[in-house]
């Protein structure tokens, strides 16, 4: 398997799209796509003939995390390139789903995608039930035409016609093209062995599994499909039987099994499922991964007092299923784990953060990363869990919306851990500057959360005071510690001057508490 850049790496980009190509798709392929998503790396596995020595260091029937000592070296150069950016977006195509859904599920630290898209194509890959049938893929194989391939990738028999539809998206897979179609996917014997390849894998993914679903039995979870309506590889019918049972959006579109034909960006491919590929919602907080443990320290005093009250009412309690909002680089999960009885714990941030919480956090943690605004969108709220916390990340999001998404969430019986900001939270920056978080009081979260139908077990506020010595380290805390939501033009020298001589090197928090309880029936 190898890896190809669309364009030149960037090292400042911050959102990931990773594709793995289908059969015989090689780069070229995908070239005429122009890269309209701000501040982002293409990157495109292909060729998957040496696939077997790729599965067998992986173990084909144990999906626990590995050493990166014990991978392939491009096994490691895509775990690499995972955990270096915030957003990562996970594209399969054709055959390429199959071994994305098995290679990223178990290289993949326990949820570094937001989004994963399966176009035409499904985890299995060759199934009786879930993929191309066996047999027909069997046969394929030993009569392996390239010229009948072309006519069901392209949706065409007309030579003409392909050739037409290329030139007309100045595709450059047709450049000098002269009509032997081997010059764009390769000769028989290469495709014969790229075949052999992919037919061993899925044979074997599929053996290793139990389950009676097709996506269940996948390593990776895709929330979306598109599924073309004229494919000739990968039946429609099959493609919506295999994602139906499960919380994948599929959307239908009027395109052959090569999709990629019908757009001219990125953007536009991915904009059918995520209309909103990046977004600068938790950048700051990327930004500051590094430093914000050390330059945070009332959210430290927030998550110890959050702990304190959590015990005090727990009294030894069990928790089944554990879910944090909001993990960040995992400071109150650690202290979660270390204090608390529980057999399964979910957290989840908006940033892929998955590499540091790993590390930090207890074996079988399972991380999930993707806006908390989708959480509607998310297989997890259709789980039940004993205890949910978050600790300073409320104020972030839209309090109402996400509260009334995640009290459903709770099991009978289940408690609501929440530490967020009252509204005399830097109150200084609003008086100087006059910007700032729109925050929710203690009273009316309270309020909210009685009408979602839970009982406020304690509640309550405290006013802290930080000394940053002076004006300006009062701005290199907000950017140290991520919480900095100035605009650019917002601060300058003179408005420094005035905050200096209004409230010298002080800014004031009003950190709030509040334990919840789902009432049993």
């Amino acid at each position: 398997m190898q890896i190809a850049f669309a364009r030149a790496f960037d090292k400042r980009a911050s959102t990931l799209v990773l594709c793995f190509s289908g059969f015989a798709t090689n780069p070229k392929f995908f070239a005429h796509l122009a890269c309209d998503i701000p501040a982002c790396n293409i990157a495109i596995c292909y060729d998957y003939r040496d696939l077997a020595q790729v599965d067998s260091r992986l173990g084909l029937c144990n999906k626990s995390s590995l050493e990166s000592t014990f991978l392939p070296p491009v096994l490691r150069d895509l775990q690499e390139l995972i955990d270096r950016h915030r957003h990562c977006i996970l594209v399969g195509f054709s055959l390429g789903v199959a071994v994305a859904a098995r290679v990223i599920g178990a290289i993949d630290r326990a949820g570094a995608f937001r989004h994963s898209i399966a176009i035409n194509g499904t985890p299995l890959g060759i199934d009786t039930r879930y993929g191309i049938h066996p047999r027909i893929y069997a046969r394929t194989l030993e009569y392996f035409d390239v010229r009948e391939f072309a006519r069901a990738f392209f949706g065409s028999d007309d030579v003409a016609e392909i050739t037409a539809r290329a030139k007309a998206m100045k595709s450059p897979i047709m450049r000098g093209f002269n009509g032997d179609f081997s010059t764009l996917f390769g000769n028989v014997l290469e495709c014969k062995q790229e075949l052999q390849a992919l037919q061993r894998f899925c044979q074997a993914w599929g053996e290793c599994s139990a389950s009676k679903s097709g996506e269940s039995r996948a390593g990776v979870h895709f929330t979306h499909a598109i599924i073309s309506s004229r494919d000739m590889i990968f039946s429609p019918m099959i493609l919506e039987s295999t994602f139906s049972h499960t919380h994948t959006q599929c959307h239908s579109i009027d395109a052959p099994h090569y999709v990629f034909g019908s757009f001219t960006s990125w953007g536009k491919l991915l904009g059918i499922c995520v209309p909103k590929v990046d977004s600068s919602s938790g950048a700051r907080f990327w930004e500051a991964r590094q430093s914000y443990t050390e330059n945070a320290p009332i959210q430290a005093t927030m998550r110890q007092n959050l702990m304190r009250l959590l015990l005090s009412h727990a009294k030894g309690r069990e928790f089944e299923k554990v879910f944090e909002f909001g993990a960040g680089v995992g400071d109150f999960s650690v202290l979660l784990q270390e204090n608390l009885a529980y057999t399964h714990f979910v957290c989840n941030d908006i940033n892929n953060h998955a590499s540091i919480l790993q590390a930090r956090l207890k074996p079988k943690t399972r991380v999930a990363i993707f806006d908390m605004h989708d959480i509607k969108n998310q297989p997890l709220c259709l789980e039940r869990f004993d205890l949910i916390a978050s600790n300073a990340c409320l104020q972030w999001l839209n309090a109402k919306e996400i509260l009334e998404s995640v009290v459903p969430m709770l099991a009978s019986g289940g408690l609501l851990l929440l530490g967020s900001f009252g509204a005399r939270t830097c109150y200084e920056v609003r008086e100087i500057l006059g910007i700032g978080l729109e925050y929710m009081e203690l009273e009316d979260l309270c309020e909210l959360l009685q009408e979602l139908g839970l009982e406020i077990v304690e509640s309550g506020s405290e006013t802290l005071k930080l000394d940053c010595g002076s004006a300006l380290g009062v701005f290199r805390h907000f950017r140290a510690s991520g919480v900095n939501s100035l605009s650019g033009n917002a601060l300058n020298k003179s408005k420094i001057l005035a905050y200096q001589a209004r409230f010298g090197g002080k800014i004031t928090y009003e950190p709030v508490y509040l334990l919840a309880k789902q009432p049993k029936p």
